[in-house]
């Protein structure tokens, strides 16, 4: 991982393990149901953040090299399937077809045109 990445994403885990373990504490203390889930939200976005960095030290570092090696299509088959597992890195229109469904992480697009993870 490239060191300013690296640097990041520790601070950020460790700023999320400290929040989470506050959530925690809140719920010991029987905290109001709303205020827990504001901070935990928190926490996700913490997480979302630090799944973001990882991307892109990916694109920057495994995807190039390997896109410069002839290896493209087999990276950027293994990153479309790794995607689907973490919405917040897609762009909200849903997971990219690859070929796979049987372990697809969402569920049909209900009438709305929302969907949910499972």
């Amino acid at each position: 991982m490239l060191p300013e990445y690296k640097k990041d994403a520790e601070l950020r885990l460790k700023v999320a393990a400290g929040h989470l373990e506050g959530v925690r504490r809140m719920l010991d203390q029987d905290a109001y149901c709303v205020d827990l889930m504001k901070q935990l939200s928190a926490v996700q976005g913490t997480l979302q953040r630090v799944q973001q960095i990882f991307l892109r030290n990916h694109l920057s570092t495994c995807v190039s090299d390997a896109i410069k090696n002839g290896m493209g299509d087999a990276i950027i088959d293994e990153l479309m399937t790794a995607l689907k597992y973490d919405s917040s890195l897609v762009d909200g229109r849903g997971p990219v077809d690859t070929g796979d469904s049987s372990d697809a992480p969402f569920a049909a697009e209900p009438a709305g045109g929302r969907r949910s993870e499972l």
